[in-house]
């Protein structure tokens, strides 16, 4: 017999993108070890019964099972919203509050890929940091635009985020947080990400980009300011771990150049949302 390693996946989600939530939780499973549980939850928002009823028969398969989590909507009623980030994003802020009886999670974004075992990532040990998280590919100077007093104008960006929710919870970060989308909502240019960052600036730690290899970073559409960051930036694009279709290029969309829209194609095919790789559907 071998012991068996829970790891504890979150990802928030409303109705329209819950194939592209299968999609992600399908490549979870497929990457990882045999000595790996993944327990999987979703900060529910209004995902219909037969939604939820195709995205367990997916992850069933797998012997898996997921937890849907209800949010206090009412907490979320003032924040700054716009038609690409809508406020199902702002609901990973109150993961820790959530977990109450969990130390540490993973939070994904809906359109991730993964293709590296994510136990990998789960243990790194974190220090005195809050969270581990790779460098936003696209926005260097947010810190410094925002008015932010830091130490490194370092800017994560919140796809994937390895949190210590005991120490969230001890710092009461959840409630900073809000504090600040209520005093601040005109800095909120991307809103939670900004968020995360104008609260915990100098408080995490930098994972290799192939852990969240953004569109920008995989199209090459950007430079890295520095030598060192532009090497990482080449060996994401060689051996990405985890695929994050962020921004205008998504594979589901009509035309898409992404690298890795066949590799979504293929795993979506394989869940109960399949997927003609030439239907269009609207764009999300």
């Amino acid at each position: 017999m071998f012991d068996i390693k829970n790891i504890t996946i979150v990802s928030s989600s409303n109705e329209e993108f819950v194939p592209h939530l299968t999609t992600l939780f399908l490549s979870l499973l497929e990457s990882k070890d045999t000595n790996i549980r993944l327990n999987f939850y979703v900060i529910d928002d209004n995902i219909s019964f037969k939604s939820k009823l195709l995205l367990n028969r997916t992850v069933n398969q797998y012997k898996a099972r997921i937890s849907y989590l209800a949010i206090d909507e009412a907490e979320f009623e003032n924040v700054v919203e716009s038609e690409r980030i809508p406020r199902t994003a702002y609901y990973r802020i109150s993961i820790p509050n959530l977990l109450v009886n969990t130390d540490r999670a993973i939070y994904l974004d809906c359109d991730m890929l993964c293709l590296e075992n994510i136990e990998n990532i789960w243990d790194i040990d974190l220090g005195s940091k809050l969270l581990a998280a790779v460098e936003d590919a696209g926005f260097h100077n947010r810190l410094n635009t925002m008015g932010v007093n830091c130490q490194s104008d370092k800017y994560f960006n919140s796809g994937l985020l390895l949190m210590d929710l005991k120490k969230w919870r001890e710092e009461k970060i959840t409630e900073q947080a809000f504090e600040f989308i209520k005093q601040h909502p005109h800095l909120l240019r991307f809103h939670d990400q900004d968020t995360l960052n104008a609260i915990l600036h100098d408080r995490w730690l930098a994972l290799h980009p192939r852990w969240n290899a953004q569109t920008y970073l995989m199209l090459a559409e950007k430079q890295h300011p520095t030598i060192q960051g532009e090497l990482e930036w080449q060996e994401a694009r060689e051996h990405p771990a985890l695929i994050h279709f962020c921004g205008h290029e998504k594979p589901w969309h009509e035309n898409p150049v992404h690298p890795y829209r066949e590799h979504y194609f293929t795993l979506r095919n394989k869940t109960a949302f399949p997927l003609n790789q030439f239907e269009e559907i609207s764009e999300m």
